[in-house]
């Protein structure tokens, strides 16, 4: 087993349900580990960054109906495309059961299930199919890829993958991590990042005939939005 997948395993799944939108939002996001940074305007600023992604998705995979996603989590993604975005059928997998127990209590779907991330099938198909802060956990860089193409199957649209870890901004994040955690080397042996090239994600358009936009992520309260990079994929 994977190690991190040990740690999402312990994840609670209590939760305190809220008719807020942006204050469900903020709880979801917490119950998914991003609760680290006491900063003003932390939540703020990926709320704006995930209506700037769902806006590009919106706008350049046309009308869309359905979602699905790749290590959903709390559903805290899922949950801003029904209420947000109106859209009715989304569904998703994780490996965490407690996370998955919160995702069930706030989505209005019966497609998700407790499983890794290889083991989607390529039905039904979805018009989305994305993954959120998700890649840098799988073991190596080969597992990632064969979860993409798993993705690009079940997409009818479009693929969307958002904070892959930079390999060339390897060494830049370990040393910021080094010196922003004491003993950093110890306390996370055996929970290493995964890191992709970019290269990766362009020769995998050009096999299967997409079209590739690698972007940055427009957040700049969150510490790692310097290392990371989003990409999308079109049919």
């Amino acid at each position: 087993m994977n190690e991190w997948n040990k740690i999402w395993e312990k994840r609670s799944s209590e939760i305190v349900m809220s008719d807020d939108v942006f204050d469900m939002f903020c709880k979801l996001k917490k119950a998914d580990g991003f609760d680290t940074q006491d900063v003003d305007g932390y939540y703020e600023a990926f709320f704006k960054e995930w209506n700037a992604m769902s806006d590009r998705i919106m706008k350049e995979a046309g009308n869309v109906d359905s979602v699905y996603e790749v290590g959903c989590g709390s559903g805290v993604n899922l949950y801003l495309f029904q209420q947000l975005k109106k859209i009715e059928c989304v569904g998703g997998c994780d490996y965490s059961e407690a996370l998955l127990d919160i995702a069930k209590k706030v989505l209005n779907t019966h497609d998700l299930v407790c499983k890794g991330a290889h083991g989607i099938s390529e039905e039904p198909v979805y018009d989305i199919v994305m993954a959120d802060s998700v890649f840098q956990y799988f073991q190596d860089t080969e597992y990632g890829m064969h979860v993409l193409e798993k993705m690009w199957k079940k997409a009818k649209k479009m693929v969307v993958i958002t904070e892959i870890h930079d390999e060339s901004m390897k060494e830049e994040h370990l040393n910021y991590r080094r010196q922003c955690v004491e003993n950093y080397d110890e306390k996370y042996k055996g929970l290493d990042k995964t890191f992709y090239t970019k290269d990766m994600f362009l020769k995998f358009a050009e096999k299967t005939g997409a079209r590739c936009d690698i972007v940055k992520p427009q957040n700049e309260l969150y510490w790692n939005n310097k290392y990371v990079f989003d990409c999308y994929l079109s049919k």
